[in-house]
């Protein structure tokens, strides 16, 4: 009988489990009718694919509770000698079979390479005998009436597919697929949830703008309707800021399945508490729309915390959903998505779903050389293999449409930019060729609100500190990314609640408020990065309002004088590369001081970043040298610890001050002990679900952390500054000295260079 057949050391048979991918592959079938997959070759692969777990040495490893028996194969190899390619030939070419076959025997990532071949044409032969009482007819196949190896031309067992492989594309979206639908079986959460609110809810958006501002005759921009007659399409965008991105996106995404991306994990946060307050369905929005980036967890509990009637379990099953990609709508990191262009073992799940799905592109400007390689290459895959995206800016250099282009990617653009004509002029600039200093923003500070943003947080506390010193009776305060998670979460609060109730004071900030906050300063006072990112950072200024007083600059951008400003430098370390801060101070200077109307912003991007200026720069060799080597080892199938490592130099890692454990040694040590038990040791705690319990304390932990980039890590590693904890198997959390104070943040002990770390 087939009950005698375990899939699962649960108990739950081959067939059980079989049943519920048919009905993860009727629902994915329902929902995403279009996926341009196979679907007959992907429902049989569903059925054969664990069909190899009914070998004796599986079943006898699954009940025993063993790792592994001498002399097992692995189950998938042993699945591909039911699948019947000899009958399937007529329906099926070369290749799709071979594709079959492949996904199959490769649904588990597993090194063959010490399986001998005469042990596996034996194990092949000993499924005879359990083949006989097993009842195919339940997961809807007919006996076998052969059980045999297939021959090479199908599977070779040493051999692994590369992107060279006419079969390439079908293999991904099959084994991808197969993935998707297997894991969600595994794991008991749907594999997909309908796309069916966003073309119904989004008039409401429209509806409340008109209830806002009495008037019923508020409709979307002409940005927005384009997007939205371009819906089939690959669109690039450029559109002034404060004209509504965030709608454009949803609107083109309309009722598919969609991914927003985000450089900054503060704008996800904020995007995701608009949609899920303000578009969503209230009582399914845990269906609709979640959150993928390294704070996830945190933003989520917060939510519970606020909405009491989202229990535990259900988030716990959000959660394992948001990671397994199944809700319509995802608002996410490059980082967290577009690693599957490493081809590392089982990327073919992130690849094979974006072959449906629709995918925004925000603030691209925002993005190092690596991550820009990284986007260009993943939008060439996810076009190929069927996918949209649409790129939205406000500032788009012409080096990088050629890139796109070199690269084979295929789009639609709008003739002329989208501007607000109400806003054209916001900014009255003036460059000042000297240094950023306390004592020159003190003398331009008169009254009201102001922002001073510099390249590095170096820079930011130094005028911070002398400010202080300088201003009597005006409150200042710091923002910048050296704060541990609670401090920042405050101090992004604080500054919101500043520009929006029109506080008087100075705020010192870094480039963290250049993309994600949607604050409104009357005076802006900057260091000069380069033009794409003062251009950002202007928009933090007169936001939505134009100029009142022509005379009068609101914006003054200090260029270094003779030198550069702070941040700037050849090194991979710096916030902004010398030669583009050159070519950008020239061209500033060039336009001189006075009012920069919006198309003027747009030009000077235009004439300052074109493929001739550019393709000198150390910036752009390093895009051209990170997509060939891309290319180059797409097939070296590395595993995704080896990736993890690969994405370190755009990476940060976390860490705990001493000092902050020193001051909340009670509560982290509390949080250690907790995450260190295994559950059969919590169940003498009131705690009802001890899973939910760990991860909560996880988000506790996380609250005393902040991020240092990998090269600073390193170094403090190298001078003994680090102390690593272990935390049960798997984890560890690092403690770095240093100086950590709630109004200053935190200072490593030797000193850091100047970095991108902002």
């Amino acid at each position: 009988m087939s009950d005698q057949f375990w899939a699962k050391s649960s108990g739950e048979t081959i067939v059980h489990h079989t049943q519920q991918l048919l009905t993860n592959y009727d629902q994915i079938r329902d929902y995403y009718p279009g996926i341009p997959v196979n679907w007959d070759l992907l429902r049989l692969i569903c059925q054969y694919h664990d069909l190899g777990k009914m070998n004796h040495l599986f079943q006898e490893k699954i009940r025993e509770g063993v790792m592994r028996k001498e002399g097992e194969i692995p189950h998938a190899l042993l699945s591909i000698a039911f699948f019947p390619i000899k009958q399937l030939r007529e329906h099926y070419s070369q290749g799709e079979l071979k594709a079959a076959a492949y996904a199959i025997a490769l649904h588990h990532e597993r090194n063959f390479s010490q399986i001998e071949t005469d042990q596996y044409k034996h194990e092949i032969a000993l499924l005879k005998e359990p083949a006989e009482s097993f009842l195919f007819e339940e997961i809807g196949l007919s006996k076998p009436i052969d059980i045999k190896r297939p021959l090479v031309k199908y599977y070779s067992l040493k051999h692994k597919l590369s992107s060279g492989d006419e079969c390439f594309g079908d293999y991904v979206k099959l084994k991808g697929l197969l993935n998707r639908i297997d894991y969600a079986a595994s794991g008991g959460y749907k594999v997909e949830y309908p796309a069916d609110f966003l073309n119904k809810n989004m008039p409401k958006v429209r509806e409340s703008w008109q209830e806002k501002h009495s008037d019923s005759s508020i409709d979307w921009n002409e940005m927005q309707k384009y997007v939205q007659v371009h819906q089939e399409d690959n669109l690039i965008v450029i559109g002034q800021t404060g004209l509504g991105k965030t709608e454009a996106g949803l609107l083109w995404i309309g009722d598919n399945k969609g991914f927003f991306t985000l450089p900054l994990r503060t704008a996800i946060n904020a995007i995701y508490e608009r949609i899920r307050k303000g578009i969503s369905d209230e009582d399914k929005y845990q269906e609709q729309v979640g959150i993928l980036h390294s704070d996830s967890l945190a933003v989520l509990l917060a939510e519970q915390e606020e909405n009491k009637e989202v229990e535990l379990d259900q988030l716990e099953s959000y959660l394992t959903e948001t990671r397994g990609w199944s809700l319509p709508l995802t608002i996410t990191t490059l980082d967290q998505t577009f690693d599957f262009v490493y081809h590392y073992a089982g990327f073919e799940q992130k690849l094979a779903t974006f072959a449906y799905s629709k995918v925004v592109i925000d603030e691209i400007q925002m993005y190092s050389p690596d991550l820009l390689a990284y986007l260009i290459k993943g939008l060439k895959e996810i076009q190929d293999f069927g996918g949209k995206f649409l790129v939205m800016t406000a500032t788009l250099p012409p080096y990088l449409l050629d890139l796109f282009e070199k690269r084979g990617l295929k789009w639609k653009m709008n003739d002329q930019p989208f501007l607000n004509q109400g806003l054209l002029e916001r900014h009255h600039l003036q460059i000042l060729e000297e240094g950023i200093s306390a004592e020159a923003v003190a003398e331009l500070y008169h009254s009201g609100n102001l922002l001073v943003i510099c390249n590095t947080v170096r820079k930011a506390k130094e005028i911070y500190q002398e400010l202080q010193k300088l201003v009597d009776d005006v409150p200042i305060h710091l923002i910048h990314s050296q704060f541990i998670r609670k401090d920042r979460q405050d101090k992004e609060s604080a500054i919101q609640k500043f520009a929006d109730e029109k506080q008087v004071g100075i705020w010192v900030a870094t480039q963290v408020v250049e993309a994600s906050l949607d604050i409104d300063f009357d005076l802006l006072v900057t260091e000069l990065s380069e033009l794409n990112g003062l251009f950002q950072r202007m928009g933090r200024c007169y936001r939505k309002r134009p100029l009142a007083e022509c005379k009068q600059p609101n914006v003054y951008v200090f260029d270094g004088g003779e030198n550069v400003t702070s941040g700037i430098s050849n090194s991979e370390q710096a916030v902004v590369h010398q030669e583009i801060f050159s070519l950008s101070k020239e061209a500033l200077r060039k336009k001189g001081t006075g009012i920069f109307h919006e198309l003027d912003k747009m030009s000077l991007i235009e004439q300052t970043y074109t493929t001739e200026k550019m393709k000198s720069t150390a910036y752009y060799e390093r895009i051209e040298t990170m997509l060939h080597w891309l290319s180059a080892i797409e097939d070296d199938n590395k595993n995704p610890a080896e990736v993890r490592k690969l994405f370190r130099n755009i990476q940060s890692r976390n860490i705990i001050p001493e000092s902050v454990y020193t001051a909340f040694r009670g509560e982290i040590d509390d949080c250690i002990r907790i995450l260190s038990s295994s559950l059969r040791e919590l169940e003498s705690t009131d705690e009802k679900n001890l899973r939910m319990f760990k991860r909560k304390k996880k988000a506790e932990l996380e609250n005393y952390m902040m991020a240092i980039p990998e090269w600073l890590f390193r170094k403090c590693l190298k001078q003994n500054q680090v102390r690593c904890e272990q935390i049960g198997r798997f984890d560890q959390i690092f403690f770095v000295e240093g100086k950590y104070e709630s109004e200053i943040g935190f200072q490593v002990l030797k000193g850091e260079e100047e970095s991108n770390f902002f």
